[in-house]
């Protein structure tokens, strides 16, 4: 079966911890600790996969052990894992996350490890062709805007998670169909703090199908070029938002794939993240279709 969508990116491995506040210069204990995958297009992948639809991912890892593990995390459940390239005797990218307890919010500090860029000549061509979505995080650009530009002569929708002011990014931005930004990135990007101007903004940026704004518990904002559309956040216990916005994007993929409309998907990737938030790690809480289904229907 072909991969319907297939997520190209930032791949690490997570080493998190929830903490009683996160300190500066000061020492606190450790309340919980885990490891596991992360990467914004990785964990919306993985949130996709995990909803049932058949995902590809590509990217670059070392051949250290949290390479061997980001590999194994995506084939757990059933990712294929085929356009990873490893990189040999060099790091991996990991992430070290740190919750605060009370509220769910986290740090991060991130690297790409030692690994060398994906190049366009390693992308799996025949793969992308035979998806429906392919997702970006702007991470691995030069191979990405390749990517995006095969599948739009394709017919393969670009979608890309615009959290990350990278060289090039106005090329990916122009390149994709779906946009959907950070509220930071929005207001870096587009110069605005206001969603409804910074999605029409983007939406002016080549041929676009959706664009949207992020905005955390605040809900999420989005226009198609004649309509204008507003998701509240779903009310959670929430233990960890890391991976929040990736999930959304992941789950907007996925609701993409399964034809529904801009509303509804707002809401089901709403719904999603929401889920992921209620457990310690990016992929943790990460619902089935089931799972999330329950949830919709008794969060009407």
């Amino acid at each position: 079966m072909h991969s319907q969508i297939v997520g190209l990116g930032y791949c690490g491995w997570d080493y998190l911890c929830v903490l009683p506040s996160i300190p500066i210069d000061d020492k606190v204990k450790i309340i919980q600790s885990m490891e596991q995958g992360g990467g914004p297009s990785a964990t919306a992948t993985f949130a996709a996969a995990k909803l049932g639809i058949p995902c590809a991912f590509a990217g670059v890892v070392g051949d250290d052990s949290p390479g061997n593990q980001i590999i194994q995390s995506f084939k757990s459940i059933g990712i294929d894992t085929s356009s990873i390239r490893i990189r040999p005797n060099v790091k991996s990218p990991t992430a070290y996350c740190w919750i605060e307890q009370q509220s769910g919010k986290r740090s991060i500090a991130w690297t790409s490890g030692e690994c060398k860029p994906l190049s366009p000549s390693e992308l799996n061509y025949d793969q992308i062709r035979g998806a429906r979505i392919l997702h970006l995080d702007g991470h691995q650009t030069e191979a990405a805007i390749a990517a995006a530009k095969f599948a739009k002569d394709n017919g393969v929708i670009v979608s890309i998670d615009a959290g990350t002011i990278v060289p090039n990014i106005e090329q990916l931005l122009e390149l994709a169909d779906i946009v959907i930004a950070s509220e930071k990135f929005a207001r870096n990007f587009c110069g605005t703090d206001d969603p409804v101007a910074a999605s029409k903004k983007l939406f002016a940026m080549g041929e676009k199908r959706f664009t949207g704004v992020t905005l955390g518990a605040r809900g999420s904002f989005g226009f198609d070029g004649a309509n204008e559309y507003f998701q509240d956040s779903f009310t959670v216990d929430v233990v960890d938002t890391t991976g929040a916005g990736d999930t959304y994007h992941g789950a907007f993929a996925a609701a993409t794939v399964l034809n529904l409309p801009y509303q509804d998907a707002m809401r089901f990737a709403s719904a999603t993240a929401a889920l992921k938030c209620t457990k310690l790690g990016g992929r943790t809480g990460l619902p089935d279709m089931e799972t999330l289904n329950q949830f919709l229907e008794l969060n009407p």
